[in-house]
């Protein structure tokens, strides 16, 4: 049962900690302002919005603490154990941090610390944000935007992500079990290998997905976008749905792949022999380590992409585009590259009329003054 906030209002230290003990947890918009605090247990307590201004939590245990934006201006955070708190739009202006434990804990670009601190070990929750190996159990990251975020490896079991961008973001070996992502953008993510033990994918947008060696047979896919997702022989999905009626991109050897559009796709490692990937999009795309033996590529487009080190081996590129590809230690031998585009032609530059300069216009003039004169 949440605190009535209207009783939560001039709540005193003592009042908190009984209901605390008890198992109250839910403290969201008390005020508790220059309460004393210090050395008290409040581990995954919820302080969401309260004020705590110039309160004592000097040695206080908070833990995985909700503190999403709390005023804690001028509160004294020494010695306090901080580590996993949620510090999302937090007020820290003028606070003792003096030996404060904020490992792992989250932040925003809200959130306010004091001038001149500078904070380590923390998570910053944002765009483009290396987060690997992160444990965000149970926390609520609901529409957060975590585009491009390398969250690999990350602990996100039962996290609250509806709404949440992660678009084109690193999930692979990620834990998602019974996470919530309905409503969640996920277009281009990378979720291979990832734990999908009954997560809640309920109109999440997975167009062009990695699902590589990942298990949907208990995910709720509900009016889930899969189009286009790349999917391997380890990908499993609900026995209600017909894998070769889905609109997906079987990524195995001697796949039927022609005009496919796999442009920016991480395709890192793919098994792809004697695949036809006739006139396919491939710009851009991550074939790192990648085996396109005997493949046939004609007309592909691989501008840009990166094959370090794959396996090109019988490949057929006759006519490809490898404008910008990377083939560093790559296997060519026996690939077949007849008409195939390496460089971009030069533009055809028609010749700019020159008109005369103005000085030699003048000499022009002088001549026919000078002329003129004679004649006279």
């Amino acid at each position: 049962m949440a605190i009535d906030l209207e009783k939560a209002t001039g709540m005193d230290a003592n009042e908190l900690v009984q209901s605390y003990g008890v198992g109250e947890k839910d403290f969201s918009g008390a005020i508790l302002t220059r309460a004393d605090l210090h050395r008290t247990d409040l581990q995954q307590i919820d302080l969401w919005g309260a004020d705590l201004s110039e309160a004592n939590l000097s040695s206080a245990d908070l833990r995985s603490a909700d503190l999403r934006g709390a005023t804690l201006e001028s509160a004294n955070l020494s010695h306090a154990n901080l580590r996993g708190a949620d510090l999302r739009g937090a007020n820290l202006l003028q606070a003792i941090l003096e030996s404060a434990n904020l490992e792992g804990a989250i932040i925003d670009e809200t959130t306010q610390f004091p001038i001149g601190f500078e904070p380590s070990q923390l998570h910053r929750i944002a765009p483009g944000a290396i987060l690997e190996g992160i444990d965000l159990r149970g926390k609520d990251l609901s529409g957060v935007d975590l585009s491009r975020a390398d969250l690999s490896a990350a602990n996100l079991t039962g996290t609250n992500l509806f709404g949440a961008d992660l678009s084109q973001a690193n999930l692979s070996q990620a834990d998602l079990s019974h996470a919530d992502l309905l409503d969640a953008n996920l277009d281009r993510a990378n979720l291979n290998g990832a734990k999908l033990h009954q997560t809640n994918l309920c109109r999440a947008n997975l167009q062009a997905a990695n699902l590589f060696d990942t298990d949907l047979r208990l995910a709720n896919l509900q009016a889930t976008d899969i189009q286009g997702a790349l999917c391997n022989a380890k990908t499993q999905f609900p026995k209600d749905l017909n894998p070769s009626q889905l609109q997906v991109y079987w990524i195995v050897p001697g796949a039927s792949l022609q005009n496919a559009n796999l442009s920016q796709m991480s395709l890192i490692g793919a098994d792809l022999r004697k695949a036809n990937l006739t006139g396919a999009n491939l710009t851009g795309t991550d074939l790192w380590g990648a085996d396109l033996s005997e493949a046939n590529l004609t007309d592909a487009d691989l501008t840009n992409a990166n094959l370090w080190g794959a396996s090109l081996s019988g490949a057929i590129l006759d006519a490809a585009i490898l404008v910008g590809t990377n083939l560093d230690e790559s296997d060519l031998s026996n690939t077949i590259l007849s008409d195939a585009v390496r460089s971009q032609e030069p533009e055809e530059q028609e010749p700019e009329e020159q008109e005369p300069e103005e000085q030699e216009l003048e000499s022009l003039e002088q001549i026919d003054r000078n002329k003129a004169d004679y004649l006279i």
